[in-house]
This record gives C-alpha cells, sequence and structure tokens, in this order.
C-alpha cells in the first residue's frame, strides 16, 4: 500500500489568476538533481513570474554544480578523488555544509551519513547490478563507510577522507539545502509567496494569490484518498521519501534505495517517512535518517528534537505520527 501526500500548492496550470486580481501564479517544471524541480510563485504578472523562476533554477543549477558526486569537477568529486591521498581545500558553503551534516549523524547515531557512499560500488539500483552483494562483500566495504573519519579542519578549510575508496554523497541532504537556498533568493527578491519542490523536498513562504496558506494534505495509506488532516505550511519545509520508489527485486525480496550506514544493507520494512521541519535541508536528513531508525526510534528523536514533526509509514501500511500532528484515524 502507499501513503499519499497532497500538496495544493501544485496546481494543475502554469499560469492562474487568483482573487487578488493584482497577482498571479506561474509555475515551471525542470529536471534538475536527478529529480524533478516544480517552482510556483506568485507575483505581479507573468513575465515577472517567470523571471523569478527562473533566479530559483539558477540557484538550484549552481549548487548542483558545487556539490554534486556525479559531476567530476565539483569540490565533493574532488575529496572522493583524493581519498587517502591529501586534504581538499574546500569552499566556505561546502565546509559549513559538511560540518552541519556531521551534526545531523551525531543527532542520529549514525543513521543519516554521508560517508555511506562507498557502498555504493555494490548497491546498484538503477537495474545494473548483476546479483545482490553478499555479507562477505558488503563487511569488506564497511570499514570505509563511518562520518566520525571524515577530516575536518576549520582552520585549514579542507576535508580529507583518510581511506582510499571512501566516498562521500550529499543526497540525502544536498536537495533540501539547494530548495532552502532557491526559497532565500526569492525571500530576497521579495517574492510574496510561492513554493519550490524538488522530488519530494518542498518548501513554502508567503501565501497563495486567494490569500489562503499553503497546504500539505495526509492521506490514509489503508484508505487511499481520505485526508486525515491538512497541515498549512507556513514559512516551513516537508521532505517524503519513499523507501521503494527505487528498488530491485530478487525471488520475493525487493530491495531499496535507502541503506543502513551500520549494516550496508537496505533498509527493510518502511514505506515512507514524511517530515516536517523549518528547513528544507534538515527535514530531508531527517527524512533519511528516520527510514533507517524506523517507527519507534524515529519517532521518539523527532519528539525531542521539537518543532518538527513526522510520519512513518511500515510496509504493512501502519502509520506512527509525532504528537504535535494530531492525526485522527478512526
Amino acid at each position: 500500500m502507499k501513503i499519499l501526500v497532497l500538496l495544493l500548492c501544485l496546481l494543475a496550470s502554469p499560469c492562474v489568476r487568483g482573487q487578488q486580481e493584482s497577482l498571479v501564479t506561474v509555475r515551471r517544471v525542470e529536471r534538475l538533481m536527478g529529480t524533478q524541480v516544480t517552482v510556483t510563485v506568485t507575483a505581479e504578472n507573468e513575465e515577472i513570474g517567470f523571471i523569478h523562476i527562473e533566479e530559483a533554477l539558477a540557484e538550484i543549477r549552481a549548487v548542483e554544480k558545487r556539490i554534486s558526486s556525479w559531476d567530476p569537477d565539483s569540490e565533493t568529486s574532488a575529496i572522493n578523488a583524493q581519498a587517502g591521498i591529501r586534504p581538499v581545500p574546500i569552499s566556505r558553503e561546502l565546509f559549513s555544509l559538511l560540518s552541519r551534516a556531521v551534526q545531523i549523524s551525531e543527532l542520529t547515531s549514525g543513521a543519516f551519513d554521508i560517508t555511506y557512499a562507498a557502498l555504493d560500488t555494490l548497491w546498484r539500483i538503477d537495474g545494473s547490478m548483476a546479483q545482490i552483494p553478499d555479507r562477505e562483500d558488503v563487511a569488506a566495504v564497511l570499514p570505509l563507510v563511518g562520518y566520525r573519519q571524515l577530516v575536518l579542519d576549520r582552520e585549514a578549510q579542507t576535508a580529507f577522507l583518510p581511506k582510499k575508496g571512501m566516498r562521500i554523497s550529499l543526497g540525502g541532504i544536498g536537495r533540501g539545502y539547494a530548495v532552502d537556498r532557491a526559497k532565500d533568493r526569492m525571500l530576497d527578491k521579495q517574492v510574496p509567496g510561492g513554493t519550490i519542490n524538488a522530488g519530494g523536498d518542498i518548501t513554502a513562504w508567503g501565501t497563495r494569490v486567494t490569500g489562503d496558506k499553503w497546504l500539505l494534505g495526509i492521506s490514509d495509506p489503508l484508505n487511499i484518498g481520505q485526508v486525515l488532516k491538512w497541515i498549512p505550511l507556513i514559512e516551513s519545509s516537508v521532505s517524503i521519501v519513499r523507501a521503494n520508489s527505487q528498488f530491485v527485486r530478487r525471488g520475493e525480496t525487493s530491495y531499496g534505495h535507502i541503506l543502513d550506514p551500520a549494516t550496508g544493507f537496505p533498509v527493510p520494512g518502511i514505506q515512507e517517512v514524511t517530515v516536517l521541519a523549518r528547513t528544507a535541508e534538515l527535514s530531508d536528513a531527517l527524512a533519511t535518517a528516520l527510514c533507517v531508525l524506523g517507527p519507534e526510534r524515529g519517532i521518539r528523536l523527532i519528539e525531542y528534537l521539537g518543532d518538527t514533526e513526522a510520519i512513518i509509514v511500515d510496509s504493512d501500511g501502519i502509520m506512527y505520527w509525532t504528537s504535535g500532528l494530531e492525526l485522527d484515524r478512526e
């Protein structure tokens, strides 16, 4: 079964005139950072709206260029290429992002770990994997995984992976970070309202042209189409991770794309995680971590954090949520 998360800010048409005749709603979709990115803004007219959208997309493109491990010219790729060889001088931006990633790793007891990328040599969920790695192969790679091994020298502003074969990937935090940067650009431009959705990493600000709030609808996974609650997104962000959105199947077993850094194997038993937080960067990273932690530990962590909410749906369609959501389910 599948939980449906409905975001009402995703409008059906690229330009909609609202009740406030002085504003219009403009939308554009582009593929960036390996996913579909949808930017929706309210503006004085269509031309200005599309200019704002291009500025937001340009910011996401720039972030992708700087941090993507798939770009051989990025700083992240340079760190990976020099693993076991030497520290790599990096920009203040990337150093700060890596530092925050390590902090989230500490917070989640390693459930979020950007050094998991060493396991990508074994797990290729794109269909190119001939067979499932055996435990011996995984055990041989696991010593290359561990966020505590990443050496960040604040004074020299360098990053160093001390073992050859180590890799970092910002896939579990980078899209959220890019969304935040694009939102900041829109706020600097005083764009009155909008949303940015990068493959489930979503942020919102202001209101719709009608003056209404942007709303997130949470549907019951056991009763498709029944909305349990409408949640207003007021200067906030949400990340939705579907643990089985990418998978390979061998025999009766499906292997999803979310890996447990501790075991080296895909996370079992989780269908979907939704996290609401002040920033998309934080909700992105926490959503990944909660897939690994599971319902009991994950919900306990979010309750401890405060000012953050979460929903976890297990593989049987059973929902778990934090107390602040007060979901009604008959």
